[in-house]
């Protein structure tokens, strides 16, 4: 009862907790500055005033360097090199050189995305000081900075957060594993008891309540808690319910066709528990689908996750028609159908 009915309620406040801010916000970040010129100091006011940057510290001492680095005081470390001033005035290309942590990756890449505005800033600011030395006018020179004037716009993902990204697709995986162990859960203690039951009318009427679960579920994560967690939902009611129904009957009947297999209360917890990363992995959502190996970029098809997911996100976040998912609701029913016939041919009775 708390894996269907409970599960569903304290995942969609519990899993978009942690990107409730969406964007890292502070970085602590090393400032090492070995030129100590007036240049380098320029950049290092530029880097203090960097949004997403929190300077620890600035200094060139070896000793404090290590310090920070083997105690993970910092994610990043930003090095202004010595001859960096005088790189700039002798017309050259002067370096800096940046480091991010690898383990952490939106942190890593806020700092080095940071930094390199930096950096770049300065740069125009040599190069127009360069410009209008040459007796090049102001307006000019800012043109030949910029000649294309670049306006980037998100129109789904409007503040470009992890959790608007993440989120709206593991709730469908959510959807599906809490269906699933649930169910094997349930069915696996009535085997064990020697009280599964079997036969057509059985198994349709097990299907059809594991599915109006599952409905319910999807339908409170896709509309109530997309909201609660003000996540974009702009997608159409009917083509909504459409593909939920199908999704639903799908992972259903995928359900009783594990819990026909798994013999024992338990097994389904365990083998289904350590399967919901590798399913968004191969899902080709949180990883390049093309990256993939040959053999999973089409075998990843056979799991519903992979068309609840893209069709969900789809519908729900980018207002797709349901003609747009046809290939993902085409999956889906070709599915159900089969499994559904295993699932008859499973649950006949026996002697």
């Amino acid at each position: 009862m708390l894996l269907l009915f409970g599960a569903g309620l304290v995942y969609s406040f519990f899993y978009p907790l942690p990107y409730h801010f969406e964007q890292v916000g502070s970085v602590p970040t090393l400032l090492v500055d070995k030129d100590n010129s007036h240049s380098s100091r320029t950049l290092n006011r530029l880097l203090l005033a960097s949004p997403n940057l929190d300077i620890k510290q600035i200094t060139n001492n070896t000793d404090t360097i290590k310090q920070h680095l083997w105690h993970g005081d910092i994610m990043a470390m930003i090095i202004i090199p010595a001859g960096f001033h005088k790189d700039l005035l002798a017309g050259k290309s002067a370096e800096v050189q940046i480091a991010s942590h690898g383990g952490y990756l939106l942190a890593g890449s806020k700092a080095l995305m940071n930094a390199t505005e930096a950096t770049l800033v300065m740069g125009a600011v040599v190069s127009l000081q360069k410009a209008q030395s040459m007796g090049v006018g102001t307006q000019q020179a800012l043109d030949s900075l910029q000649p294309i004037d670049l306006q980037i716009r998100s129109l789904f993902n409007q503040e470009n957060g992890y959790g608007h990204s993440i989120v709206p697709a593991v709730m469908v995986l959510i959807i599906q594993q809490t269906l699933l162990i649930g169910v094997t859960l349930l069915l696996g203690q009535q085997t064990e008891q020697k009280q599964l039951p079997t036969g057509k009318h059985a198994y349709f009427g097990m299907l059809l309540t594991f599915s109006t679960i599952a409905l319910l579920n999807t339908l409170y994560f896709f509309i109530v808690a997309t909201q609660l967690q003000h996540y974009s939902a702009i997608g159409h009611f009917t083509t909504l319910l459409i593909f939920s129904l199908i999704f639903c009957l799908c992972i259903s009947a995928f359900a009783l066709i594990l819990g026909r297999i798994f013999k024992t209360r338990e097994r389904g917890l365990q083998l289904l528990l350590i399967t919901s990363v590798p399913m968004l992995f191969v899902s080709g959502y949180s990883w390049p689908a093309e990256s993939l190996p040959e053999v999973l970029y089409y075998a990843r098809w056979l799991l519903p996750t992979t068309s609840g997911i893209h069709g969900f996100v789809s519908i729900n976040q980018l207002g797709a028609s349901l003609m747009d998912v046809i290939w993902e609701f085409s999956v889906l029913s070709i599915l159900t159908l089969i499994m559904v016939l295993v699932g008859i041919r499973l649950y006949r009775p026996r002697t």
